[in-house]
């Protein structure tokens, strides 16, 4: 079967079952070379279609001609790599799984990685935790090699990480407005934001409103900014996206300050110190940037220390990783998966 003949089959499904709306962006793919390849993409293989119902696409409307781009992206972001929902772990635990998603100008994750979904399973089922909100799978179908999961909100893609931090629903505004008032740079034209929004690969522990304003060292160190890029430095990893099923996997991280990480576990949830300072209690995971992760902690990890040759060194290796990274067909984070050369 060719994928002209595979794509027509794919609408013809998502018609007879009730998705019009879908089906017509599918049938969409054709209209540009890029939407042709993933279509071809998905006729081998086997896939997960997080696929938004009519109602969905009522409140997100879509311009199936004008902007052929923008319907590419968005159903590339709806399609994961594999088939693996049903081994998803309950919550508090989340499942990620590599979408198709890897325009340059929406994704700079490490490796050109294409970006990621999130979402667990609750009594009633998957749900996926997309911009601050649940979205359930109301209903489960297929068509030969997809899995197709019915959802009723359009997904939107993950935005960089000044747009992500500043969104009230995280709770985490303080730290951009923090951020973004430390100089890093002589004519004080660059933020420590603005640097953090560039590299291709950022994990941030954020502290959430009330650590932040509980944080009594943060004046302490005012106007000392060479000591502040310190501290905030040790809330980062550079070049290593860690989402939270790799938080209890044994791996060693280092903070952009060149501390090392530990993280520990119990029945009340996952906890992260940054070189045996206090404990911060993770308490929202896997919030998606466009470059990374966003974990949201209730304190301050107290650590000012700087180790530049550890920074360094860990840098240069988290960028070797990423130049031989792989396709993922299984969970992000979870070993062993089944991988294809890129």
């Amino acid at each position: 079967m060719s994928w002209q003949q595979y794509l027509n089959g794919l609408v013809q499904a998502l018609n007879a079952d009730g998705y019009t709306t879908l089906a017509s962006a599918s049938a969409a793919l054709n209209i540009t070379s890029d939407g042709q390849r993933l279509a071809q993409s998905l006729s081998t293989g086997n896939w997960t279609l997080f696929a938004p119902n009519n109602q969905a696409f009522t409140s997100t409307p879509i311009n199936l001609t004008s902007d052929p781009t923008y319907v590419r992206n968005l159903l590339s972001y709806h399609v994961v790599h594999g088939n693996f929902t049903d081994q998803s772990p309950p919550y508090p635990n989340i499942t990620l799984g590599r979408t198709l998603l890897n325009d340059s100008s929406l994704v700079r994750l490490e490796g050109n990685e294409s970006q990621v979904l999130a979402w667990s399973k609750g009594g009633k089922g998957i749900f996926v935790l997309n911009n601050g909100t649940i979205v359930p799978v109301v209903n489960k179908t297929a068509y030969q090699n997809i899995q197709v999961l019915v959802i009723d909100s359009v997904l939107k893609i993950p935005q960089n990480l000044s747009d992500t931090i500043t969104n009230s629903t995280y709770d985490v505004t303080s730290v951009a407005g923090a951020l973004s008032s430390i100089n890093v740079t002589a004519d004080n034209s660059t933020t420590l934001l603005n640097v953090l929004n560039n590299p291709r690969g950022i994990t941030l522990f954020a502290p959430n409103n009330s650590a932040l304003a509980a944080a009594n060292c943060i004046g302490g160190l005012l106007p000392n900014n060479t000591a502040l890029v310190a501290l905030f430095g040790n809330h980062v990893i550079n070049g290593t996206t860690v989402y939270s099923p790799s938080f209890t996997s044994g791996n060693n991280y280092t903070s952009a300050s060149g501390e090392p990480f530990a993280f520990r576990s119990n029945s009340s949830g996952v906890y992260v110190s940054s070189a045996g300072s206090n404990w911060a209690h993770i308490m929202r995971s896997d919030v998606l940037t466009s470059n990374g992760v966003v974990h949201v902690i209730d304190s301050v990890l107290l650590d000012t220390k700087v180790n530049a040759s550890a920074a360094i060194s860990a840098y240069q290796s988290a960028t070797s990783v990423a130049a031989t990274m792989s396709i993922l067909t299984g969970p992000v984070g979870v070993a062993p998966t089944t991988s294809a050369g890129r």
